[in-house]
């Protein structure tokens, strides 16, 4: 867990906006994974991930029905900052069709959505919480992308493939950007902001991570979760994500162990 790059300056949203990664198809060895196929469990989490990606459509619905979509600035980043995990989504498939076999490696979303707030609730409930849902809105951008890079961490750890290696660094150094961001916004924002704090507590106890995840197949969060947070290895990878929860303005020991929902980093209580 690499926690937050200490920014010089304010994020620079317009430069973001206008170097925001299309595709990387062409930037991958496709071919070396026809040689060198990946084992199955990689293959299946490589497949969960594309979904998680891939969903940021679907999160961004709610949010921008808040006084989230009324900050520009916010805006402008959410909008890169999809198009990037769209590509980010296909190339990770991209990997898996690549290796014989993979299309058959699972991780695909087959469930109705789990009973959440949708689009119409979210605006109503937005409005009573006012601004400081948009600090909620970023924190819980920020701990997704916490628990998905030890997601691609054990990814690399577990293919011990090069090719998948140079993949998930050349992913994780488009997503620390993202991580950058968020980490900028939060702090400042809970910082200033007892409201703001207070609701991103609520927000990362009620939400299910990594957003996304409510679509998937309960198996699937369920792998995801196995993959990522078991053994020596991922138990690191979650207490580390417990101390950059604990790390942040305005949270506590009980925050950092709640992550409600499949998928979870601790323990609730």
């Amino acid at each position: 867990m690499i926690g937050l790059t200490p920014l010089p300056e304010p994020f620079d949203v317009r430069k973001f906006a206008r170097t925001a990664q299309g595709s990387l198809r062409g930037d991958f060895d496709l071919a070396a994974f026809e040689v060198a196929p990946l084992p199955r469990d990689v293959l299946r989490m490589l497949a969960v991930l594309a979904h998680l990606e891939g969903a940021t459509m679907a999160h961004l619905r709610n949010v921008l029905v808040t006084p989230t979509h009324k900050d520009a600035r916010v805006t402008a980043f959410l909008v890169s900052w999809a198009f990037e995990k769209f590509w980010i989504a296909d190339a990770l498939r991209a990997v898996a069709a690549a290796v014989p076999g993979g299309e058959l490696s699972g991780g695909i979303p087959g469930a109705p959505p789990r009973r959440g707030r949708g689009p119409v609730r979210r605006a109503i409930v937005g409005v009573v919480q006012g601004r400081s849902v948009v600090g909620a809105h970023l924190s819980l951008g920020l701990v997704d992308d916490w628990v998905l890079r030890a997601a691609y961490e054990r990814v690399a750890a577990e293919a011990a493939s090069a090719a998948l290696s140079d993949v998930v660094d050349r992913i994780l150094d488009l997503k620390a950007r993202h991580t950058n961001f968020f980490g900028d916004e939060v702090q400042r924002r809970l910082s200033a902001s007892k409201p703001a704090a207070r609701l991103t507590r609520r927000e990362l106890r009620r939400t299910a991570l990594p957003l996304g995840s409510a679509v998937l197949e309960p198996a699937d969060c369920a792998f995801f979760a196995r993959f990522t947070f078991d053994g020596e290895r991922g138990e690191a990878l979650a207490a580390a994500i417990q101390r950059d929860i604990r790390k942040l303005p305005g949270m506590n020991e009980r925050t950092s162990r709640v992550v409600r929902g499949a998928i979870t980093v601790g323990s609730a209580s």
